[in-house]
């Protein structure tokens, strides 16, 4: 009994021993160490009070954000996930006032930060989330977090409001990020994006620095390393891509569905590795900088540069095909790249070209939404010339194609890809009275579509580049007639296949032959179809393409379908974009009369233009799409018994309402 007890005497003192040393050799966080470090916000009160460039541009672009005024006035709530924008916001005013106090000196932001900060520390009792917020209410959680870091040394936030703010962190708003990276709403584990896993990351290693708390800093680290949602390293990234010139590009997860959600991550993944940094760890150079590959990915890709693309799909069956066009070349919602461009080839040497020219293209970077911004005065870690680059060159190639009721234009992105905006003036032929008609800021998308134009009248387009130094000259002028709508081609037929409101149809004789096809209160969806119908009849195999480049009022779903009979219940295969959010690529079926209509999805993230493509050999129906019409992808196929002699056409689908959907085809071809 009296070894016993000596036995479990000793084992006590043994795990008094081992829990001293762990507490001993415990981190000890760098404060401030969130996303900025003392030595960094000294760096940039000196380079402003000294007037150096480029921080001092950062700086007078900072002072202008209405959210970086000592007049801003909290709207705290007790439930943070009621509006996770709105507590955004307000976190977004916390930093900026912050910022502005320690480079100022001004002790009268320092206080609107902490008056802010402390209603909400007042304020917050519950997290409770909206299903559309899963995962996105780390958004504010991380600013909170790493906001109130810069704060902290600052003498006037008092230490009880500080303890309070540390732990409304821990007992309310920690556990919503821990959760979501566990469970992803109850969703499969690769369901989300890849920005909904990086906020809640930021969370994690923000609340670990500002709580010293080891575990949850552990918790985020180990998450971008080894995590089996979207928002790991390895997931964000799936594909490495090596370029002839040995330039390495790393396919962004979100690139197949649009380039701001790319961006946006690129962003939160990048304050994960900042804020890691700060801390002693390397995530940046992780995986052999496997962010920087996304980074100059997404940023080549809106350079309007072109990327490669492998095929992508996760649970949400997703089935992109090809990099997404939606928001494409727009540069200014997310100013993420002074961060990545500083970090990695200012600060280690490492090649950023395309980072570096996005940084360029937006210096002095603003603020943003859900991204704090102004990266120019806050990561800037050398001085440089400003404006950094010379006036872009004159854009060449424009073309401009006519069409029913618009105009198409299109040019080559500016010669050495220093444009970060375009200027496009039109004049009536022959008047030499250019006016602007369109002018692109932060956006170097490098097509417009000109809708106000009367058919008949002949016009004259021009297009110049622009950047922070200046206009480029206007390039060599295209003129263009677009037209009216005209009837049918003889060989072409209008029908209402079942019930149909206000159908009409018309043609013209431009763009490889444009169609229109417009109807109230249609469907294709179940066992009997509803639609106008654009068609014409074709015997034994055959291809039909067309490219669907307009849609105007309720159209829910439109583009090709093939039919066995007129009548509405017939055999039919559909190829078309719509459904939820309009953007769904799909090929329908009904195998045999009377049956419900069956659909297979392709890409899930399709943007106008659209191309598609129907063909027949023998009973067997193909679906195809493409971005270009001339890269084509598989989509699906399904055998139905039809006879030989059969309909292909154009169709649309409306939602409910007074006003007729119109859809817009062309490059129609039926061989």
């Amino acid at each position: 009994m009296k070894n016993k007890k000596i036995s479990i005497a000793g084992i006590c003192i043994l795990f008094a021993f081992f829990w001293r040393v762990q507490v001993v050799c415990a981190r000890e966080f760098v404060h401030p160490g969130g996303l900025h470090t003392r030595a960094d916000l000294e760096r940039m009160k000196k380079m402003v009070a000294e007037g150096r460039q480029p921080w001092l541009e950062g700086w007078k672009e900072l002072e202008k954000d209405p959210l970086a005024q000592y007049t801003f006035k909290p709207s705290p709530m007790a439930n943070m996930g009621v509006s996770r924008q709105k507590a955004s916001i307000d976190a977004h005013a916390a930093y900026l006032n912050a910022i502005r106090w320690y480079v100022s000196g001004d002790k009268a932001y320092a206080k609107c930060a902490i008056k802010i900060c402390n209603a909400w520390s007042d304020a917050v009792n519950q997290v409770s989330v909206a299903r559309q917020d899963l995962g996105l209410v780390g958004i504010p959680i991380s600013e909170f977090a790493m906001a109130a870091e810069v704060l902290r040394v600052c003498d006037l936030w008092k230490k009880k409001d500080f303890e309070r703010f540390k732990s409304m962190m821990l007992e309310y708003l920690y556990p919503v990020s821990r959760d979501f990276l566990k469970n992803h709403g109850g969703t499969n584990v690769d369901y989300c994006w890849t920005n909904w896993d990086a906020c809640n990351m930021v969370a994690l290693l923000a609340i670990g620095v500002l709580c010293d708390r080891e575990d949850i800093y552990d918790e985020g680290v180990a998450y971008y390393k080894y995590g089996l949602g979207n928002g790991s390293i390895g997931n964000a990234v799936p594909f490495l891509h090596r370029l002839d010139d040995g330039t390495v590009l790393g396919q962004w997860q979100e690139s197949g569905r649009d380039q701001a959600h790319a961006q946006l991550g690129v962003g939160f993944l990048g304050n994960v590795c900042q804020i890691a940094w700060n801390q002693g760890d390397d995530l940046f150079g992780y995986d052999r900088n496997r962010l920087l590959a996304g980074a100059e990915y997404v940023a080549r890709h809106n350079q309007m540069r072109g990327v490669p693309f492998t095929y992508y799909n996760n649970s949400q069956e997703m089935h992109n095909r090809w990099p997404a066009i939606n928001a494409l070349g727009v540069l200014g919602e997310r100013p993420v790249w002074e961060l990545i461009y500083n970090h990695y080839e200012v600060l280690k040497g490492v090649p950023a070209p395309y980072c570096k020219r996005m940084a360029e293209l937006l210096r002095p970077e603003h603020g943003s939404k859900d991204h704090f911004g102004y990266g120019t005065l806050t990561f800037t870690l050398q001085p440089s010339v400003y404006p950094p680059l010379p006036v872009p060159a004159v854009p060449e190639g424009l073309k401009a194609d006519a069409s029913i009721g618009k105009v198409f234009l299109e040019w080559k992105p500016a010669a050495g890809f220093t444009a970060n905006g375009y200027v496009i003036q039109r004049s009536e032929a022959g008047k030499n009275d250019f006016k602007d008609i369109a002018v692109y800021e932060e956006k170097v998308l490098n097509c417009y579509t000109d809708f106000r134009v009367e058919a008949g009248k002949r016009y004259d387009y021009r297009v110049a580049a622009l950047n922070k130094t200046g206009r480029s000259s206007f390039s060599s002028s295209v003129q263009a007639c677009p037209v009216e709508a005209g009837g049918l081609p003889a060989e072409w037929r209008y029908a209402e296949i079942g019930q149909v409101e206000s159908g009409y149809s018309g043609y013209a004789k431009v763009c490889g032959g444009s169609f229109v096809l417009a109807g109230v209160h249609t469907s294709f969806a179940g066992e009997r179809d509803n639609v106008p119908y654009i068609y014409k009849e074709v015997e034994g195999d055959f291809v039909w393409v067309a490219r669907l480049h307009g849609r105007r009022g309720p159209v829910s779903e439109a583009g090709l379908m093939v039919r066995a009979a007129l009548d509405e219940t017939a055999e039919s295969v559909t190829m078309t974009l719509g459904h939820a959010g309009g953007r769904f690529a799909r090929m329908g079926s009904r195998k045999q009369a009377g049956t419900e209509r069956r659909f297979a999805v392709g890409n899930a993230y399709t943007w106008l233009p659209a191309w598609f493509k129907l063909t027949r050999a023998g009973d067997v129906f193909y679906a195809y799409e493409s971005p270009d019409g001339v890269n084509w992808f598989y989509v699906h196929s399904v055998k139905i018994k039809m006879p030989q002699r059969i309909y292909a056409g154009l169709t649309v689908c409306c939602r409910e309402g007074e006003k007729p959907g119109q859809a817009e085809f062309d490059h129609v071809e039926l061989r």
